[in-house]
């Protein structure tokens, strides 16, 4: 009954809301001087007569038109228009009850010499402007709280959507960078000073095309290019520095420490960071660290995160855990600068120690006929993992046509790894068939060198552009892997023992080179050619051994377990096309592609194989106003680990072969893409779809014998994969109260065979998932937001043999923050996932709670104090389930449970101070 009051209540708020404000105002925009040419995306401002706050604001749509709802009957408005390049329009509108609807027919504007940037208007600064290429954002037309960070201002930009990962979206395209002043003080992919960097401190947020990613790639349609994100400062902020430092400790003597300092002046940025827990958490969240960090500035080129909170970038753990509980530490610095010649300079260094223990519990039931397979293993491991991270950037605009970046990386990274591990596989009627126990010590490296260079230049004639590049890289990993396991067999009584070192020495060499051209034969045919080679050195040499009982060194040598492989080679692919301009929205593009592999592939203990490779394919894009289709197709060759002729029997009861044989595997690709923004209703939408058909892919067979599985890659053909989705967002705000709505849809479709003990079927794994979000901020104290989604699964066969599968999962988050009494902030967050997989003795509904609440002191809220809950409902367990082959695998792994913390964090804003003398930081 209380639920049902609570709801009744909260509609009639809102039905008051839209009751009172019942009114509104339309019109066109047109050229005073052309009345035909409409002036679309400009802004229409809405004040109060005598009053300088705004009250509403839309855009103009593509055809000029616009309209302003829920205006206040009785009440006289002005109407500020402002278009690029034209002069500023005003009007008075009186909203009355016998003529609640105003159409203002046509309006039309002069165009003026100067540009809207050379222009002062103070007291009618209009709260959007759309330039030709540029959207800019008044920060002063969207209030938020004298604490709030850059994040919370974007969070209130109609078209913004921030991620719970911190990823940002304008209109529906990613952000892959974020400027201060147009320089790259804290660069990089996604958010960088969202977090740390004061709201009151910006004077405007511009958003334009990422224009190196076109040149990079030329056939991005609109929908695919990200967007910069430029924070213009306030003009008597130009020195300053800012960071935090925290510290917190908790129950089950689990603590957390950190800080992070960024110092900058004018065109320099110096960064550091430490930090250390034992929280399973990231000693920062990702966006501190490409904010305080300036970690982009030198290039994100990976990235990882997982719902849990673990994440990389460029191969450098921050801490946190993919699965299990970690002790973390780490510590670094970057150095950005732009010299006078204009040239952007970076270099960092980061250090990062992980300590991970993983408990882990997997059920894997396969189809086998009448029969079926069952296998419960369960998994100990502790991992320790130290890395570093050298790398530099050097990015040079020789002109306004012409830029150069240079891109060395260095990662450096060793892991020590202990494993036990029991498994056992039981059949269809329960009997035990065989088990496992088995100790692993593995001690490896994952190391890697790079170099990448990119030259690109566009020309004074519309349409001619060039661009060449390099990305040279080699990866020495050695690995050394001690294994002694024990395996018992019941339906056939016998044991078997291994004791074995298998020492795998992998260096790969890649030298990857591009080019691409495009060169306008008329205005409405132009000519593109594309370019790139690879060239291939990869080796992995194998060498195993047994435990000498004499001496208990590992100097048996087994001949049969060793083999060095070694594949030399290149491959490269031409493109040839030309696009024909049908009309100003549409356009064709027909072209040819010619692929060429050369492989020689070399082993020490069986004959070589060589491999020559060349075909040539039509490829054909078509664009037409939001829509493209794009189709293609490529070569790729198998891993150097997949043609290694020697089994890998680490594990015992699940064997992997090699094999030498493999073919470069021929892919045909095909997608389409539709993307709409609709500024005048704040909504935007985009569909998308790709396909893959495979031919020569590499699937495993199977073969099982007394509970052995025995696993070796093959070339197959009439594989194909089908995935795409569409997503629809779009935004309200009434008064003070802003609503965010969002609904998606994702499908997947695999096809490709399952080969069991010799038994060959189709199989075709579907996978679907629709969602949905809503998000309400009542004038920043309080705010709700609500995400649900379910993954439909179904695998089907066409061979009786093999079982059909199905399950689904549900997955919904809710989040609720309460900014009230003054200084007080409640924050809470529930999320439940649900399987209807059935398997005995595991937890289908995962239900996690937290709740924090801090407390803020001193002025602008720099010193918070606050307590943490985690997992309330001592849930304990991460779970996932996956269909693979014929097989529902179903993995549980250990989490920290229910633990408290009291955390002190301080948050330094020194900004539009003088630089010097006491006020230095570190002498800077």
């Amino acid at each position: 009954m209380k639920k049902l009051l609570l709801s009744i209540a909260f509609c009639l708020t809102f039905l008051n809301l839209f009751a009172q404000k019942n009114g509104s105002i339309t019109g066109v925009l047109a050229d005073s001087a052309n009345h035909k040419t409409t002036l679309n995306y400009s802004t229409v401002s809405v004040y109060k007569t005598g009053d300088s706050v705004l009250n509403s604001y839309k855009l103009s749509d593509d055809r000029g038109t616009f309209k302003i709802n829920n205006l206040q009957v009785g009440i006289k408005y002005r109407l500020v228009i402002t278009a690029w390049q034209y002069g500023t329009y005003r009007k008075e509108v009186s909203i009355t009850a016998e003529q609640p609807n105003i159409n203002l027919g046509t309006l039309y504007l002069s165009t003026q010499a100067n540009d809207l940037n050379e222009v002062n208007i103070v007291a009618e600064r209009p709260p959007i402007i759309v330039r030709k290429d540029t959207i800019e954002f008044n920060a002063e037309s969207f209030k938020t709280l004298p604490s709030a960070v850059v994040e919370d201002l974007l969070k209130k930009l109609p078209g913004v959507q921030i991620g719970s990962d911190g990823s940002i979206q304008v209109n529906g395209k990613a952000v892959s960078k974020i400027l201060v002043d147009g320089k790259e003080f804290f660069g990089g992919d996604q958010q960088i000073a969202t977090k740390n960097l004061p709201a009151n401190i910006i004077d405007k947020v511009q958003v334009v095309d990422d224009k190196q990613a076109k040149r990079r790639d030329p056939d991005l349609t609109a929908a695919e290019i990200p967007q910069i994100i430029n924070l213009k400062l306030k003009k008597a902020i130009k020195k300053g520095a800012f960071g935090k430092l925290y510290a917190g400790g908790g129950s089950k003597e689990l603590y957390q420490a950190g800080g992070l300092m960024n110092f900058f002046r004018d065109t320099t940025q110096v960064s550091m960071l430490a930090y250390g827990n034992n929280i399973n958490q990231p000693g920062f969240n990702p966006n501190d660290v490409q904010r305080i960090g300036g970690f982009a500035r030198s290039g994100v080129n990976s990235m990882m995160m997982s719902s849990g909170g673990y994440f990389e970038f460029n191969g450098i753990s921050f801490g946190g855990s993919f699965s299990g509980i970690q002790t973390s530490s780490g510590g670094g610095f970057n150095f950005n600068t732009l010299t006078k010649k204009g040239i952007k300079l970076n270099t960092q260094y980061f250090f990062g120690r992980n300590d991970n223990l993983l408990e882990k519990l997997t059920n894997t039931n396969q189809t086998l006929g009448n029969d079926r397979l069952v296998t419960n293993a369960n998994e100990n491991t502790s991992a320790l993992t130290l890395k570093h991270n050298i790398a530099g950037k050097l990015d040079w605009q020789i002109d306004s046509l012409t830029q150069l970046t240079i891109e060395p990386f260095i990662v450096l990274n060793s892991t020590n790894t202990v494993s036990t591990n029991y498994s056992s596989n039981t059949n269809a009627s329960g009997q035990l068939v065989n088990n496992l126990q088995n100790l692993i010590d593995r001690n490896s490296s994952s190391n890697k060198y790079q170099l990448v260079a990119d030259l690109s230049k566009d020309f004074k004639k519309a349409g001619r552009a060039f661009n060449i590049g390099f990305d040279v890289s080699t990866t020495p990993n050695p690995n050394l892997n001690y294994n002694r396991s024990i395996s018992n067999f019941f339906l056939t009584p016998s044991t078997s023992e291994i004791d074995q070192l298998r020492n795998n020495q992998v260096e790969n060499f890649r030298s990857y080179i591009y080019t691409n051209y495009s060169e306008p034969i008329s205005k409405k045919l132009s000519f593109k050619i594309d370019l790139s080679g690879n060239i291939l050195n990869n080796e992995n040499a194998l060498s195993t051994f047994y435990r000498n009982p004499a001496n208990q060194l590992y100097d048996i040598a087994i001949p049969n377990l060793s083999q060095t492989v070694e594949q030399n080679g290149f491959k490269t692919n031409t493109n040839l096309s030309l696009r024909y301009k049908i009309t100003k929205d549409f356009n064709i593009q027909p072209g040819v592609v010619h692929n060429y592999i050369s492989l020689n592939n070399r082993f020490s203990n069986s004959n070589n194989i060589d491999q020559r490779y060349n075909f040539i394919w039509p490829t054909f894009q078509l664009v037409y106003k939001i829509f493209r289709l794009n189709y293609d197709a490529r070569f790729t060759e198998p891993n150097v680990s997949y043609l290694q002729p020697v089994a890998d029997n680490t594990n015992a009861l699940y064997i992997r072969n090699g094999n030498p044989a493999l073919l470069p595997a021929r892919m045909q690709r095909l997608s389409i893409n539709m993307y709409k923004y609709d500024p005048k209703n704040l909504i935007n939408y985009n569909l998308y779809g790709y396909g893959n058909f495979t031919k020569n892919g590499i699937v495993n067979t199977i073969s099982i014998s007394n509970g052995v599985q025995t696993v070796t890659p093959v070339n197959v053909s009439g594989i194909y994969n089908f995935n795409g989705g569409a997503n629809g967002s779009r935004d309200f705000k009434i008064n003070k109260t802003t609503l965010k709505l969002g609904i998606g849809v994702w499908g997947n479709i695999n096809h490709a065979p399952v080969i069991i003990n010799n038994i060959r079927s189709d199989a075709n794994v579907f996978y679907i998932g629709p969602n949905g979000n809503v998000r309400v901020n009542f004038n920043d104290l309080v705010e709700i937001s609500q995400f649900y989604s379910v993954s439909l699964n179904r695998s089907r066969y066409q061979d009786s043999f093999y079982t059909n599968l199905s399950y689904n999962t549900h997955t919904a988050t809710s989040e609720l923050i309460i900014r009230y009494p003054k200084k007080v902030v409640f924050e809470t967050n529930f999320a439940i996932t649900a399987n209807t997989q059935q398997i005995a003795g595991y937890n289908n509904n995962i239900k996690l709670w937290n709740a924090a609440v801090t407390y803020l002191f001193m002025k602008n809220d720099r010193l918070q104090l606050k307590l943490a809950i985690n997992d309330i409902l001592q849930s304990n367990v991460r779970r996932s389930v996956e269909i693979t082959g014929n097989s529902v695998i179903d993995y549980q792994t250990n989490n920290l449970g229910r633990y408290g913390m009291l955390t002190l964090t301080y948050n330094i804003q020194n900004f539009g101070q003088k630089v010097g003398g006491r006020q230095t930081f570190f002498n800077f």
